[in-house]
């Protein structure tokens, strides 16, 4: 069977799209976990408080007790610290005042084995049994795009497991198959690999994308561990599996970057409306279709990544079905 994921443009048809899974009636008089990212400083493309606060509003309706859910990050920010965060939070208008619910910030974690693997999940994300999670689809310079998988997979997670995936996807070099043709330096995004008579990376530079090891011609490069699609897709099943999710992804200033990114644009897409689903696959699956159908490959275009891999790798190990049925309502 395939997943059923709604569309719609119209602002009033989110209690409609909310409601046309079952799944939500079951979040009545509970406490409810909304995931979103609430936007780095200087960035101007995370989804708006006055949406969020719509979705919220709805969840109140039905005498749930939601609260916006965040975690703290591992590169050099304000965001990086739960206090700094908070800061950030305020900043961009998510506050209980504005939004009606209580915002938290995370920093701990509770380690989840999976497929062997251990990532350190956010407690608050372990403790919750309903989750509603609000996902800004746009351009993502190491991933390809980000969507309601990557809202998790990076998103659920302490920053020591952030910092742990990317290590996973660091380049190991075979210096027999390397000619030094200079495609890795090329499309290193962060100047971390030079080529001249020999190959070098610089350690402090590279942030595991794995760009470079997906360029390779020569398969002079492979993966310390896994691709970061891989990573990212096993992260989000340790947040969610066994849990009840309802997923809106909003198409809505569609950047070429994420909003982890104080220089995140220009916008690449012009906007298209909001899904719901109560499958994270079919849901970003049908966000990349819909973009598609707007600017055919655009997030490989301006990212040098192929966005349906983050895809695949999900469905691989279960997290839900790329086949579904679109409802626009």
């Amino acid at each position: 069977m395939r997943s059923q994921v709604v569309f719609f443009k119209e602002l009033d048809k989110l209690p409609d799209a909310l409601l046309h899974f079952k799944m939500f009636e079951s979040f009545r008089n509970r406490k409810v976990l909304v995931k979103l990212h609430m936007g780095e400083v200087r960035n101007r493309y995370y989804v708006k408080p006055d949406f969020v606060k719509l979705v919220v509003e709805e969840l109140l309706k039905i005498n749930a007790k939601p609260f916006l859910f965040d975690t703290t990050v591992a590169y050099n920010s304000p965001r990086k610290s739960k206090r700094g965060y908070e800061m950030v939070a305020r900043l961009h208008g998510f506050t209980k005042k504005k939004i009606g619910c209580d915002i938290v910030i995370s920093e701990n974690g509770v380690p989840i084995d999976i497929n062997g693997i251990v990532f350190e999940v956010a407690k608050e994300i372990v403790d919750a049994d309903y989750i509603l999670a609000i996902s800004h689809v746009k351009g993502h310079i190491q991933a390809g795009f980000g969507g309601a998988i990557k809202n998790f997979g990076m998103g659920g997670v302490t920053k020591e497991t952030k910092k742990l995936i990317h290590s996973f996807c660091e380049p190991v070099y075979n210096s027999e198959n390397c000619t030094l043709c200079g495609i890795c330096a090329e499309v290193c995004p962060f100047g971390a690999i030079s080529v001249t008579d020999i190959w070098r990376r610089n350690e402090r530079k590279c942030l595991g994308c794995g760009k470079c090891v997906e360029a390779c011609p020569n398969n002079a490069l492979s993966y310390k561990k896994m691709s970061l699609h891989e990573a990212l897709a096993l992260s989000c099943k340790a947040c969610i599996e066994n849990k009840k999710v309802i997923y809106v992804n909003v198409l809505k200033d569609i950047a070429r970057s994420c909003d982890c990114d104080p220089s995140a644009g220009p916008i690449i897409c012009p906007d298209i409306g909001y899904l719901v689903s109560d499958d994270p696959v079919a849901i970003d699956k049908a966000s990349l279709d819909l973009v598609d159908e707007m600017e055919k490959n655009i997030f490989e275009k301006v990212n040098k990544v192929n966005p349906i891999m983050q895809i695949k790798h999900a469905e691989k190990i279960g997290l839900g079905s790329n086949k579904y049925k679109l409802i626009k309502i």
